[in-house]
């Protein structure tokens, strides 16, 4: 993925194995070897790119990246438990190697651990921020609970879901690089904010989509197998309505091979959806170009600096800090980058 490129060193050396001398040894054993081992680390890239994009370091938003990344496993851990799975990753889930029971605890204890170092930041109004995250993880699981086994699903409420358990944790992603930039002011907050939150709703669309690839890391249809109409099936069925009672029979069926829609329902679906995540798409582009307009160059005080004998040639530009305003260009145009792979994302 050619857009971390700017932050790849950032993402190799940050830390993401849990300690703690407050709990049981077992615990951070299992979550290290489990939901805090591989991934994408789509969240901590994104403190990343929109921190340096908007001038804050690598070494600022590490933090901040690692409590990113530790809250969405947590969550992972709290969704095995829901959907009753035993792999995520080729890879034994906690429930699986211990039980639902103790999935539960140590996704508990490492929303806890993100917490507590999230304190040692000093700041309220970050830790408020995640705080309301987390409770968006939780209503959105709880809706997606009561669409379980349910034909009857609205792109409403699809996209409230998304909203709450993906684009949420996306958006703090942004917005706390906002809250730390020098240049923070509340319309900042909010586009980086909106940038996260459409970049995720149309995340999760497009995860729909690979739940009907060959290529993806998912098994084939793996939401109808679990109880759900996901993006792409609620398109099928809005379309060819007749179907579904054929849907409703395999619903929750995990060894179902045999599907109702034809190739042609399916791939008709597929194109609808990409065009709809394509929407969301466009607006984090169009937040994102606004940030990029108000994001200007950093310059020191010129007060501080050593008495200088100015000519006329000299100006503040000449002492901007090129570095910064480079890396900055770089990020933004990875997070263009990040946008353009969305739609074409196969895993």
């Amino acid at each position: 993925m050619d857009f971390l490129a700017p932050i790849q060193n950032s993402i190799h050396s940050l830390d993401l194995v849990l300690r703690t001398h407050h709990s049981i040894p077992e615990i951070p054993n299992l979550l290290n070897r489990t939901v805090l081992l591989g991934g994408k680390r789509l969240r901590p890239a994104l403190c990343f790119l929109m921190g340096q994009a908007l001038h804050v370091s690598a070494h600022k938003m590490e933090p901040f990246a690692r409590a990113a990344e530790f809250t969405h496993s947590a969550s992972l851990a709290h969704d095995d438990v829901v959907d009753s799975a035993n792999t995520r990753r080729h890879q034994r889930t906690i429930n699986a190697q211990s039980s639902n029971k103790k999935a539960v605890l140590a996704g508990d204890l490492l929303l806890a651990r993100v917490m507590v170092e999230l304190s040692q930041q000093g700041d309220v109004d970050i830790i408020q921020d995640l705080s309301l995250v987390v409770e968006d993880l939780v209503n959105g699981e709880w809706l997606q609970m009561d669409l379980r086994g349910k034909t009857e699903t609205s792109p409403e409420q699809l996209i409230e879901v998304s909203k709450r358990k993906t684009a949420s944790l996306m958006a703090w992603c942004c917005k706390v690089a906002a809250r730390l930039s020098p240049q923070s002011t509340p319309e900042l907050l909010t586009l980086a904010s909106d940038f996260g939150e459409n970049l995720g709703i149309a995340f999760q669309i497009m995860d729909d989509v690979i739940d009907f690839s060959s290529h993806g890391e998912k098994d084939y249809a793996k939401d109808i197998k679990e109880g759900l109409v996901n993006y792409v099936i609620a398109d099928v069925l809005k379309h060819s309505p007749h179907l579904k009672s054929q849907v409703q029979s395999i619903l929750g069926q995990a060894e179902t091979q045999h599907w109702p829609w034809t190739e042609e329902d399916l791939l008709l679906s597929v194109e609808n959806m990409r065009a709809f995540a394509k929407i969301y798409l466009d607006k984090a582009s169009e937040s994102l170009a606004e940030l990029k307009r108000r994001v200007t160059p950093i310059t020191p005080n010129i007060s501080v600096l050593p008495s200088l004998s100015l000519s006329q040639e000299t100006t503040l530009s000449d002492f901007t800090d090129v570095s910064l305003l480079q890396k900055s260009q770089e990020s933004f145009e990875s997070l263009e980058a990040l946008i353009a792979y969305m739609i074409l994302r196969q895993n």
